[in-house]
């Protein structure tokens, strides 16, 4: 077997110290703080602010830019640092959209503050702490040049509704040779994760008061026992890998029930005639979802029989897409270079495959393998704290992700490399 230069942990060594030297991480530090102080909740009026910000930044370190816009107008970025005009391109995928703010903040959501070597704010862990490190790795190697390939960051919005900004960069032309997608994995590298989509069961009964209980269909009542049912199917029963079976599952997010179009909760004694449940879906082969759909539709059409006065629904959320699950192979020389990187950078071995918690978490790179059918990694700062009150992110795993992103850049751009 042939040893590719960037197995040799002296070389790679020698291009750590390089990139150690064109690091500031205070100037790092507060690219990140610049991210978190921008508004950028899912579904609001303040995305594409952020989009618009960062174009501003690549457009400082003289990249060229290109913004795409979905179908409800969010904006979405590619910029590409060019080394050569080679065919080896390399596509560093994440978002800038976050979630919305939860009960029980302690810190400022939108502070950036430093509290025990942690920064605080919203989407900090998912995923702007791994935007920052891209932006930087863009910085350090801009400053270090190297001699093939180029780079493809992308910035995209609506990764919380499916990934719609991941899917327009794609239907565009978005094409690459290789992908890292910086979801939150606490700098482990995910080559495995289950694929999402979401659904929901609609319940309309008839209202009565209390008094006529045997004349009314009440939604809740039947709602509950089609909760039981579902939190009681086994989705994963027909799956032998045992590994794989942990990565499909049905989760109910939320219900809703009460009386009218707006769930009126203000006359108790009123039996309910309009409920909701909105579920979600992990699975890893896209042959199963017809046979879990199918599971469903049996435990709705019981209950249709059961309470012929009801109109009972299920539908598969369309104006989001199914986010398909990843499973990728890495060569020997990616694996040597993962294995390498992380003991020079991280003293450890890294943890690269499947595992809790990440593996169900559903990323755009489900869109970047289904669509382009290339090899690569989910890896990125934060995770433990994800999605979280305080939610934070430890700054020397932020530092170590951009040194770990730029010296895999370096490595996996390098000519003569086997994917």
């Amino acid at each position: 077997m042939v040893i590719i230069k960037f197995m040799n942990k002296k070389l790679l060594n020698n291009y750590i110290k390089q990139i150690e030297i064109h690091i500031d991480e205070n100037e790092a530090i507060n690219d990140l703080k610049s991210l978190i102080q921008i508004d950028s909740r899912t579904n609001t009026q303040n995305e594409n602010q952020i989009i618009e910000y960062w174009e501003s930044k690549y457009s400082d370190l003289g990249l060229e830019n290109k913004l795409y816009k979905t179908s409800d107008n969010r904006l979405n970025l590619i910029s590409t640092l060019k080394f050569s005009n080679n065919s080896t391109s390399l596509i560093f995928n994440g978002h800038l959209d976050t979630n919305h703010i939860g009960n029980g903040w302690k810190t400022d959501p939108f502070g950036g503050e430093i509290i025990n070597n942690h920064i605080y704010g919203l989407g900090v862990s998912n995923m702007k702490a791994s935007m920052a490190a891209m932006f930087n790795t863009a910085k350090i190697l801009k400053n270090i040049g190297l001699n093939n390939g180029e780079i493809i960051f992308t910035s995209v919005l609506g990764e919380l509704q499916g990934g719609v900004g991941t899917q327009t960069l794609l239907e565009n032309g978005l094409k690459g040779d290789f992908f890292i997608n910086g979801e939150p994995t606490d700098l482990n590298f995910m080559t495995i994760h289950a694929g999402t989509y979401s659904f929901t069961v609609n319940i309309k009964g008839e209202t009565r008061h209390l008094s006529k209980l045997d004349e009314a269909t009440d939604a809740t009542l039947i709602m509950n026992k089609i909760l039981s049912e579902l939190y009681s199917l086994d989705i994963s029963k027909n799956i032998e890998n045992e590994n794989e079976k942990q990565l499909n599952l049905i989760h109910i997010g939320a219900v809703k029930s009460g009386l009218g179009e707006n769930f009126s909760d203000d006359r108790p004694p009123q039996v309910s005639d309009n409920s909701v449940i909105y579920g979600s879906i992990r699975f890893t082969n896209f042959s199963d979802i017809k046979e879990i759909n199918r599971q469903i539709e049996t435990i709705i059409t019981k209950y249709k029989k059961n309470y012929k006065n009801a109109k009972i629904e299920f539908e598969i959320q369309t104006n989001n897409p199914i986010m398909p699950p990843i499973k990728t192979d890495l060569s020997e020389q990616t694996l040597g270079l993962i294995s390498n990187s992380n003991k020079l950078i991280r003293k450890s071995n890294p943890r690269i495959g499947q595992f809790s918690p990440y593996s169900l978490y559903g990323t755009d790179a489900g869109h970047i393998v289904n669509k382009l059918n290339i090899p690569g990694f989910v890896m990125g700062s934060g995770g433990k704290y994800n999605t979280q009150p305080d939610e934070r992110v430890s700054l020397k795993d932020y530092i170590d992700n951009i040194k770990l992103y730029c010296v895999l850049s370096i490595g996996l751009l390098d000519k003569k490399y086997d994917y």
